[in-house]
């Protein structure tokens, strides 16, 4: 029996999940606190993790939702097993408060997912929660996966959980419950007679398969995506996995899923979940944040068709690549609700797109982000700084690009190569890797790479010049909106306005 959660008031309230007690293994699977100095970052559910200067990420700003961490939950529970799932970012707490909250359950595992950029903080929070909870530790996520050997020299570590870790989670509790053979455990890393074993990477998952997200067991209202003014609080879901195109600095589908392979889900069962979660929960939206949701026409025209007849009335928004749905596609998902769309373009050039491997047609793809506009669709674009090849004119004309597609939100970075992608490997062949520092693997904070033509210290003053462009095109935009108030604001502050019209101040 599961109690309805409210917006009202608390905004981290959980519904609570009655079931009978039981005598299983208990899992904690946790999504640990991590802060640094006044940054706070995120990390599962992030295929990009970074800090941002927020002091609460659960209070502001972007808070994605942990896929992996909620499905493996969700299946473990599945199989009987106790089970909770502790987000220490999404619900603000310190490190002190999400110890208490492990503990409390008394767990037998306790599986904690790692990134790059935090993994000195993985580590300290491993090692404390060994101590003091005295339990089996297991780390998964895209560092772990590619450092298991690493990882595993820290003797408070029993376990590293390689690539997708949904069914690894419980049958590791199954096997360390029955006391038998782990060599069977497949996607499991190990210590044995002193030296590390790495299990066979298990098959990719049947989608259709998993149980949905146990977020019966996560404070929901919490997680926000609220790109080109979505409305909140939104909701997020995957309708597939992976991607079949050859990016080199994409992190999951080359660390998580081992390859290019694409996956999706049942269009049907996409929608109720979809019809579920508005009916137990007071979500004003819903994001697919899916690596690349618009691939197969046939998929989308149905998952429209299904959102259409059942009369769902909600803005809903997807992550998409720009050249790979027309202009019937874009309709039917605007007259089923569509609000918003994240594209990913990363750069105006398309000799840096090639050679990035993302095979992007720059041409359709303007062709299709205007498109968009045209038919009411909001649009949000990425780009990036960095890539092989970049230069200052290259970075001058991605700006410009940006600048003339005019999207309603907007976002730039700095190419970051995290262990484990091609980007990677490149980089550190060609001698472009600066440093094996992974606290510095923040592409919001902080560049690791240089290019030929360009220093580290250059791409970020890219990074700086470009969002200060972006913000002088959004002072520009208010004043032509409504010139009339601007003039009214003027008169009451003229020094903030200069200060606005700087590009100092939004």
């Amino acid at each position: 029996m599961e109690t309805r959660p409210s917006i009202d008031g608390k905004r981290f309230q959980r519904s609570i999940a009655i079931a009978p007690l039981r005598s299983r293994l208990r899992i904690v699977l946790g999504n640990a606190p991590w802060r640094r100095h006044e940054r706070t970052g995120v990390r599962a559910g992030s295929r990009w993790p970074f800090t941002s200067q927020h002091a609460d990420a659960a209070s502001k700003g972007y808070v994605p939702f942990p896929f992996f961490l909620s499905y493996a939950a969700s299946l473990a529970e599945s199989r009987g097993f106790g089970v909770d799932l502790v987000d220490g970012i999404a619900e603000g707490l310190d490190e002190d408060a999400f110890v208490r909250r492990v503990r409390a359950n008394n767990p037998d595992l306790v599986v904690l997912e790692t990134s790059t950029p935090s993994i000195d903080v993985d580590l300290a929070m491993a090692e404390r929660l060994k101590n003091e909870a005295s339990t089996t530790i297991a780390l998964s996520g895209p560092h772990a996966s590619v450092f298991a050997q690493d990882v595993l020299r820290n003797p408070f570590v029993d376990y590293v959980l390689a690539g997708e870790y949904e069914e690894t989670v419980s049958d590791l509790a199954s096997a360390i419950e029955a006391g038998s053979d782990l060599n069977g455990v497949r996607g499991l890393c190990f210590r044995k007679d002193g030296a590390v074993v790495a299990n066979p990477r298990r098959d990719l998952l049947d989608l259709n398969g998993l149980p949905w997200p146990a977020r019966h067991l996560l404070p929901m209202y919490a997680y926000n995506d609220a790109f080109a003014g979505m409305p909140i609080p939104n909701v997020q879901m995957q309708a597939s996995r992976g991607c079949p195109y050859g990016c080199i600095y994409c992190l999951w589908p080359q660390v998580m899923y081992g390859g290019r392979t694409y996956r999706t889900r049942d269009p049907v069962d996409v929608v109720n979940e979809m019809e579920w979660l508005l009916k137990h929960y007071e979500f004003k939206s819903v994001y697919f944040d899916d690596d690349t949701f618009n691939i197969g026409k046939k998929r989308m025209l149905q998952l429209c068709y299904e959102v259409s007849r059942r009369k769902i009335d909600i803005p809903w928004g997807i992550m998409a690549r720009a050249d790979t749905s027309d202009e019937e596609t874009l309709k039917a998902m605007k007259d089923a609700g569509l609000y918003a769309i994240k594209y990913g373009v990363e750069s105006g050039v398309q000799s840096l797109l090639d050679a990035s491997g993302k095979s992007l047609d720059l041409e359709k793809t303007k062709h299709t982000v205007l498109l968009t506009k045209r038919l009411g669709i909001r649009v949000h674009l990425t780009f990036m700084f960095g890539l092989p090849g970049e230069t200052h004119n290259t970075v001058d004309k991605t700006v410009q690009t940006a600048l003339d597609l005019d999207p309603d939100s907007i976002q730039f970075s700095l190419a970051t190569p995290f262990p484990g992608t091609e980007y990677f490997e490149l980089a550190d062949k060609r001698g472009l890797l600066l440093t094996k520092d992974w606290r510095m693997y923040d592409g919001l904070a902080s560049p690791v790479i240089r290019t030929e033509q360009m220093t580290a210290q250059e791409l970020q003053k890219a990074l700086e010049g470009a969002y200060e462009r972006w913000r002088k095109r959004l002072v520009g935009r208010k004043i032509r909106s409504n010139p009339l108030g601007y003039l009214k604001r003027i008169s009451r502050s003229p020094g903030r306005f200069l200060v606005k019209a700087s590009g100092l101040l939004l």
